[in-house]
């Protein structure tokens, strides 16, 4: 039994000589879990301190109670930026590989046939992470984190790293499109089976890195009570707002910016490889 196979790879993105890879915006996917209570809340430690100017400043009329009031957050003015972590891998990676076509010719002429043949398929890489130290400005972390060198180069859609949305475990997802094309001979009264075989790597990775923060936040406050009239503003440099919370040990400054650590875990899942398999 002879079988020709002639490939014609429409190429997409090319790594290592391996195949198509491509990223579909519109089906990335980020879900996240609840938060971790040793992430550092700067909203919360904002908001305190703005009450306390507020009731030590509040003039005759304003509400006392706190569910009275709107408190308006304004992050605008502050920057967030996290320096490229350090990776450490942890154990040594994995390999599966798995089926995502398959089809069959069967040929019952007295002739050889030969077909065409093109696939499309879609498998998804997948980053879940997890902060053990970090900070949070609300419920979205909307933290960046840089990917390890082999993740960011390997066309899988982690190129300028992933976001960490929350603080215990966030997973996002990229959709990989893997193609090809060829023709396919097949022998007189003989069949043959032609699978596409996605091989799939999974490593995990632990690393440490700092966010440096500078700026001034803002927090409008407003009356609920009479329709959400404005009362007064908070202005607050985050490096004295941060130095003047007791809570956070060991802060570390340069001039008006502030650092925060960041330490946590990563794991990846993505295709490596694809194969095609005739028999």
């Amino acid at each position: 039994m002879i079988a020709c196979w002639s490939q014609t790879w429409q190429l997409i993105t090319c790594t290592n000589n391996l195949v198509i890879l491509k990223k579909d915006k519109n089906k990335d996917i980020c879900r996240t879990v609840a938060m971790d209570e040793q992430i550092i809340d700067l909203e919360e430690i904002v908001e305190k301190q703005a009450w306390d100017l507020y009731m030590s400043s509040r003039k005759k009329g304003f509400p006392k109670k706190r569910k009275e009031l709107n408190l308006v957050f304004d992050w605008s003015g502050v920057s967030f930026v996290t320096e490229q972590p350090t990776y450490s891998q942890t154990g040594n990676a994995h390999f599966e590989s798995n089926v995502i076509f398959r089809s069959v010719f069967e040929n019952q002429s007295a002739s050889a046939q030969t077909h065409s043949l093109k696939a499309e398929r879609q498998t998804v890489a997948e980053c879940k992470s997890t902060l053990s130290k970090g900070y949070t400005t609300s419920l979205n972390m909307g933290l960046e984190i840089g990917a390890p060198e082999e993740i960011a180069k390997a066309s899988i859609g982690y190129s300028r790293g992933y976001e960490v949305v929350n603080g215990r475990e966030t997973t996002n997802q990229k959709t990989l499109t893997w193609s090809s094309e060829g023709t396919l001979t097949v022998p007189e009264h003989s069949n043959l089976t032609a699978e596409i075989h996605i091989k799939e790597k999974q490593c995990g990775y632990t690393f440490k890195s700092r966010a440096a923060i500078r700026g001034t936040v803002v927090v409008n406050f407003y009356s609920r009570r009479d329709n959400d009239k404005y009362l007064m503003v908070f202005t607050g440099d985050m490096k004295d707002v941060l130095l003047d919370d007791k809570t956070i040990p060991d802060l570390k400054t340069e001039g008006r910016t502030v650092f925060i650590d960041i330490e946590g875990s990563c794991d990846f899942k993505f295709g490596i490889e694809q194969q095609i398999v005739i028999s």
